[in-house]
């Protein structure tokens, strides 16, 4: 119940910022699909900075403790279909040394996640959009200590507003709701979000 309170709450506030910043900077050509005038968007591809967790890390967590290296690194491209529709991949890919990794051991972690999104506005670059994704997670064992990963199917949707900051930059705030495997309901919140088209 918490979870669903904070997942509708974080919804508003996106949505309000969302709706705070397309006031300020309106779009210069904002249609609905309803209209009968040419799609308004020339660019079918799109990458994005998913969920922006691209770092390398290289210090030791504690004053006798050794150095460790965290390589988390994630992204996404989609590609354009028609009447709003977008097909593409999300992907992670996470390098821990024994230092960083809960198990004590080093890992190397892939996401991999086949997605669905929906624009509502035709100019993807300043839309309003809703997605759905399916694919695997890696997460901690269910043993006491945790001994390694394991790899989960899960599913998330989410929703999201892009603002053209560029000719083919958009700035794309995320929140999604997330489901891996038996573990439970999960939010993101993805503040630090870029997409390139062309």
């Amino acid at each position: 119940m918490t979870k669903t309170v904070y997942f509708f709450s974080a919804i508003l506030m996106v949505m309000g910022l969302s709706q705070a910043a397309s006031a300020r900077y309106p779009a210069s050509e904002s249609r609905s699909y309803a209209s009968d005038s040419p799609v308004a968007t020339d660019s079918i591809n799109e990458i994005t900075t998913f969920m922006t967790r691209g770092f390398l890390d290289s210090e030791k967590n504690c004053k006798n403790c050794s150095s460790g290296t965290d390589l988390d690194i994630s992204g996404a491209y989609n590609y354009y279909l028609r009447q709003g529709f977008q097909v593409g991949g999300e992907g992670r890919l996470r390098l821990l040394s024994s230092e960083h990794s809960a198990t004590g051991n080093s890992a190397t972690l892939v996401d991999l996640a086949a997605v669905g999104t929906f624009n509502l506005d035709r100019d993807l670059k300043n839309s309003i959009f809703a997605k759905a994704g399916v694919g695997f997670f890696s997460v901690l064992d269910d043993s006491a200590p945790h001994t390694g990963y394991d790899e989960k199917l899960g599913v998330f949707v989410g929703v999201g507003k892009r603002f053209q900051l560029w000719n083919n930059v958009s700035y794309s705030p995320e929140l999604r709701l997330i489901k891996k495997g038996d573990l439970d309901l999960g939010i993101e919140i993805g503040l630090i979000n870029f997409s390139i088209f062309w």
